[in-house]
């Protein structure tokens, strides 16, 4: 089959939008942020990945579900620049889950769910203590995306990586292990994935 999305992401036989199942797996960002009056926020977007490696840089997503909303996370980096990315490990997929509840603004999702805060070495926002690697950013620059077909409204945000935080039993011969390290992906709908099986692919 074939559509184009400007005349709806479910045409039939679909009932549901395929766009997330057909970009996958993608690594999740699991985002803490700080306002301005010291409120924390800490939020999963699964529209985020590293754009570069030198600068490392990382990009994520907060878009609206509706055209009046504004992200708690988009609020807090308006305010204070800043940004963690925690790495989501396998066994902390149900708390990053909780954290992606629709929690008030004046809610600490660290508390709420369960979780411990750390300070970070460079920027303002916290980190997840019980994150395995964590990326401290500070935003380059906000994108804006073309308005949705209901309105809402999409961004971009790109940060350079300042600060780099790593379990050191993730460190194997000089190199990260991605298997101990065992990320969690996303992938469409309500699904996940593991690593599974790992191929190393020489360059020619």
């Amino acid at each position: 089959m074939f559509f184009e999305p400007k005349n709806g992401m479910r045409p039939s036989p679909l009932k549901h939008n395929p766009f997330n199942a057909l970009v996958c797996p993608r690594p999740i960002g699991w985002v803490s942020t700080i306002g301005a009056d010291g409120n924390l926020n800490l939020a999963p977007f699964s529209y985020f990945n590293g754009v570069s490696g030198d600068p490392p840089c990382v990009m994520f997503a907060p878009n609206t579900s509706s055209p009046n909303d504004v992200k708690d996370t988009y609020r807090n980096i308006v305010e204070v620049p800043e940004f963690v990315v925690n790495v989501v490990s396998v066994e902390l997929a149900e708390q990053m889950n909780a954290t992606s509840a629709a929690f008030s603004y004046d809610v600490d999702e660290f508390g709420a769910c369960g979780l411990e805060s750390v300070a970070s070495q460079v920027v303002r926002p916290p980190r997840v203590k019980q994150s395995r690697a964590a990326l401290e950013c500070t935003v380059y620059e906000v994108v804006e995306l073309p308005v949705g077909t209901n309105g809402r409204k999409g961004r971009v945000v790109i940060g350079e990586v300042v600060g780099i935080h790593l379990d050191d039993d993730l460190i194997d011969d000089g190199r990260v292990d991605e298997a101990r390290l065992r990320p969690l992906a996303r992938l469409g709908y309500f699904n996940y994935a593991t690593l599974g099986e790992i191929l190393e692919l020489r360059r020619p």
